[in-house]
């Protein structure tokens, strides 16, 4: 249980920001959309590390969240080396 707690924690951290700044970088650029964006990073945050827990193993979850993380960060520089959104 320890070790699921440690995976939601740390790695459901990144995962939110993450999936925060994909969401802006493939919108138009709006200032007016940044500030409550940034703002969902936090619920984003606890229902990402709630829903770890309902991943069988600590492994698996772990898992998950990295590739969520690694294939968000690779969808953000793709939109960037597109051109497309805010990015």
């Amino acid at each position: 249980m320890i070790a699921r707690s440690i995976v939601a924690v740390l790695l459901s951290i990144p995962a939110s920001m993450i999936l925060i700044s994909l969401f802006l970088a493939a919108t138009p650029p709006i200032t007016a959309l940044r500030a409550p964006s940034m703002l969902l990073v936090f619920p984003l945050w606890v229902v990402i590390a709630t829903a770890s827990f309902l991943v069988p193993t600590a492994r698996f979850s772990a898992l998950m969240l990295s590739a969520i993380s690694l294939v968000g960060y690779g969808l953000i520089q793709l939109l960037d080396a597109v051109g497309v959104g805010g990015a």
